[in-house]
């Protein structure tokens, strides 16, 4: 058995069709064939149904065509980028990440990492936490930092694990022309005729729950100016006195100081956090596993 002759039944796979197959190889359609029956003498298994029309995987055929097809493309991917580039392709980590933990965590994390694995490609994809757990779940990403989900079930049914970093209070955010930037805490009754900036209920769910808990636990529904998920955005609408936000203190450390002010408040314990996520595999590579295990036996990510 040679690897010729199994990247020839994958093309056929591909195709169905030895004429189609044939000419994608550029050999003969009865040399094609004869290798695939060879291939099939040595396995002792059938591996296509033939008749006169059409052609089909027989159930062995389908099961090795499925575990083979994707190594085979990545070793032609990589037999491809060698010939090309005249050189071997970096190892690459791939976190998608919310603005907010870019920012915060993900510097921490380089700073440790890349001494240690100078030769990595890292590349980071600004993003929000649902976009992030969709790209982690097909493993197209390594790990994402996301906003904490509410429920945590969430990301357990994704099939993801996840460490949860500090926690942070919410404060409310105003513009510093505004009466109540006089203060320095409130109690958030105060803030019941002001029109808050929303977030969007699916890509930003954890901060618009806390958002509507907070105001209804306080006593009032809150009014809505708009929604928003772009941290400069909000900031642009808090400073022009246009509306208030509500929004964890790790957040609001991102804003510029001179337009808009953060105030505690009075008699809430609702918090929020970053957590970073992953699929469950049975064999992540040596680096994910050092940036899961920085992540986790690395108190300063807990001590931000």
């Amino acid at each position: 058995m040679n690897f010729l002759s199994l990247r020839y039944f994958i093309e056929v796979s591909n195709h169905l069709s030895f004429s189609e197959a044939s000419k994608t190889l550029h050999i003969s359609q009865p040399g094609l064939s004869q290798q695939i029956l060879s291939l099939e003498k040595q396995l002792g298994l059938k591996l296509l149904n033939r008749t006169t029309r059409k052609i089909t995987l027989t159930e062995e055929g389908e099961y090795i065509y499925k575990k083979l097809a994707p190594s085979f493309e990545d070793i032609e991917k990589t037999v491809n980028y060698i010939v090309e580039n005249k050189t071997i392709p970096k190892p690459k980590m791939k976190i998608a990440t919310v603005p907010s933990a870019a920012s915060i965590y993900i510097p921490k994390l380089l700073k440790k990492i890349v001494g240690e694995y100078p030769e990595i490609d890292f590349y980071l994809h600004e993003t929000t936490s649902s976009r992030a757990v969709k790209l982690v779940n097909q493993q197209n990403y390594h790990i994402g930092f996301i906003r904490t989900p509410i429920h945590n079930n969430i990301i357990a049914n994704e099939g993801l694990s996840m460490i949860e970093f500090k926690r942070f209070p919410l404060q409310l955010v105003v513009s510093i022309d505004h009466p109540l930037a006089q203060k320095d805490a409130i109690h958030l009754y105060e803030a019941r005729d002001e029109s808050f900036i929303h977030y969007d209920a699916v890509q930003a769910h954890s901060l618009q729950f806390l958002l509507e808990k907070a105001c209804l636990t306080a006593g009032f529904s809150p009014k809505e100016l708009c929604k928003g998920s772009e941290l400069l955005t909000i900031a642009n609408l808090i400073a022009n006195n246009l509306g208030v936000a509500l929004m964890p203190k790790d957040m609001v450390s991102l804003l510029g100081k001179s337009k808009v002010k953060a105030l505690n408040i009075d008699n809430s314990e609702l918090s929020s956090s970053i957590s970073a996520v992953w699929k469950n595999t049975d064999d992540p590579s040596m680096l994910t596993k050092h940036v899961l295990k920085t992540l986790k036996n690395d108190q300063t990510f807990y001590d931000i």
